[in-house]
């Protein structure tokens, strides 16, 4: 979905320490600007209470710079790019580097979808509605790093979240419902300078402006990416 690119759960069983003096608080996004620059490794797993549903587990990257965000799907080499203009609007790109082509959504086109935008949810990974039931409960650590644990209270829905406070990310997520239960964790964080891995280059893709699918449906190419668009065409899903 164009909400929130690939929005991923993640889960939370590391070495979590009871803290009897924490106050229960909600999970609170700092607002000011800029975030830090990150490049992070995410692993989700999916799992079924169904158990003749094998399991499944993804791989993927975010890299977020002060106007930029970007993530790589590491399953089928896809993903996408937000970019926040000096005037503060903002565009979205769908990238498919196996094929070496980009989607290209212009700000009036995800306006035109009803792609509801809002740049803080993109960078952290989070937005409101899934954070306003949280509240605090422990402590924790994380790859050596601080954090807290929040959870909500619904039976029926529950979610945890292990939120690095310094870098305004979070490190676990589980997600239960319906079912099946997704987790993702960060593997591992860098600054965004010193990656170990390069921004995928998507410079030479040929690039189709999201408006002109509609023309270019007979083409292989399209017709291979359309089913995994998101929104606002009569064809994608």
């Amino acid at each position: 979905m164009l909400k929130n690119l690939y929005l991923f759960s993640i889960l939370l069983i590391l070495g979590l320490t009871a803290c009897a003096q924490c106050s229960v608080k909600p999970l609170q996004i700092q607002s000011q600007q800029p975030l830090p620059a990150l490049a992070v490794e995410y692993e989700t797993v999916i799992s079924f209470d169904d158990t003749d549903q094998a399991q499944q587990v993804y791989l993927w990257r975010f890299y977020r710079a002060a106007n930029r965000l970007e993530t790589h799907n590491l399953h089928d080499n896809s993903g996408e790019i937000w970019t926040r203009s000096v005037y503060g609007s903002i565009s979205y790109q769908r990238v498919f580097h196996t094929q070496q082509v980009i989607i290209d959504y212009l700000p009036g086109d995800l306006k035109a979808i009803g792609a509801k935008i809002d740049w803080l949810a993109l960078s952290t990974l989070l937005d409101s509605d899934m954070i306003e039931s949280l509240r605090s409960d422990t402590q924790a650590e994380f790859l050596g790093r601080p954090a807290t644990h929040y959870k909500n209270s619904d039976p029926n829905k529950t979610i945890e979240i292990v939120w690095l406070e310094q870098e305004q990310l979070p490190a676990l997520i589980r997600r239960t419902e319906q079912g099946h239960t997704i987790v993702s964790r960060i593997k591992t964080i860098h600054a965004l300078h010193q990656s170990p891995w390069a921004l995928p280059d998507s410079a030479d893709y040929s690039v189709t402006d999201f408006a002109d699918l509609g023309d270019k449906e007979n083409d292989a190419v399209i017709r291979q990416i359309l089913p995994k668009l998101k929104a606002g065409h009569s064809h994608a899903r």
